[in-house]
């Protein structure tokens, strides 16, 4: 019988001290190797003298240079953290490397439409609808020349940006953390917070030092439980892509750690919107794909019952 998302972590090798080791490797990877391609552009800028350039030590970005520079710097560390979840996956754990993403012998493509389609549609609603309230914090930015060979970049390297997030958090550390317990909603709240930590150096917490980690934390934890509710990160991989792309193609935050040539550009960050309407695409969301499941009878005493 194939085993559950959960029970993968019983394939391989197990010892505590693996994880220990693997979580060092999946850092050494992504801060070390994968900082080589943002050192390496901030070298040239500081040796090149050019006034019209310069380092902001505040963000580690270029300013004065085409953005499509940070952008690719930045997101191509994400492909060194995906080369460290495979190899400590693969070598550390000795386990199959789509072990963390599902237990079925392929990946569910058709369920990762399904998240990336109804995700995009929801977000562009809470767009839509936060324009109609607030319309003068959008603003039309939009440059063929410049937006055109960026979305080609941005759809290359964002996928791979959420892809590398999900692998680590909602595959390996959620994995990783059911060992010590089963129950879905600790579990994810416990994944939320790990999401979070990361993502406190992000600019855009200046708009709320409270309800900004909150956001981040919910989207971590939701993430999570989806995963774990529909045995697989399919769905997860697909919502955080389509989230993502939305933000760098239709409408980027002016301080946003990943700024992009975007149609629209939010001059105000609304923390208290942005909490409640991901809340509001949440419940939709869950409610959507997982209606019809809820009304299939669950054994008593399973993993979803004790979540419930």
């Amino acid at each position: 019988m194939e085993k559950s998302f959960l029970e993968q972590v019983e394939l391989g090798q197990t010892e505590w001290y693996r994880y220990f080791f693997g979580i060092i490797l999946i850092l050494f990877f992504w801060l070390v190797l994968g900082s080589l391609f943002v050192v390496v552009p901030l070298l040239w800028v500081m040796l090149d003298g050019d006034p019209a350039t310069a380092v902001d030590l505040q963000t580690g970005m270029i300013t004065g240079v085409n953005p499509m520079i940070n952008y690719v710097a930045l997101n191509l560390s994400f492909g060194m953290m995906i080369a460290g979840v495979f190899v400590t996956v693969r070598f550390v754990h000795g386990r199959p490397f789509r072990s963390i993403i599902t237990p079925a012998k392929t990946f569910e493509w058709r369920r990762m439409w399904q998240g990336f389609g109804l995700w995009l549609l929801l977000v562009a609603l809470a767009s839509l609808v936060e324009y109609l309230v607030h319309p003068g914090i959008y603003t039309v930015v939009f440059n063929a020349r410049r937006f055109l060979p960026f979305a080609l970049v941005v759809l290359l390297l964002t996928p791979m940006q959420t892809t590398a997030e999900e692998l680590l958090f909602r595959g390996y550390l959620l994995q990783a953390t059911g060992h010590v317990g089963r129950n879905f909603v600790v579990l994810s709240l416990v994944n939320g917070i790990l999401f979070m930590v990361p993502h406190l150096g992000n600019p855009e917490l200046a708009a709320s030092a409270i309800l900004l980690p909150l956001f981040y934390l919910s989207i971590g934890g939701f993430f999570a439980y989806l995963t774990l509710r529909d045995n697989s990160a399919a769905l997860a991989i697909g919502a955080h892509a389509s989230n993502n792309l939305y933000s760098a193609l239709f409408a980027n935050y002016t301080g946003s750690a990943l700024q992009t040539e975007s149609i629209f550009l939010v001059t105000e960050l609304d923390a208290v919107y942005a909490l409640a309407s991901f809340w509001v695409m949440a419940v939709i969301f869950y409610l959507v794909l997982f209606w019809r499941q809820r009304k299939t009878a669950v054994p008593t005493g399973s993993p979803v019952d004790d979540a419930i």
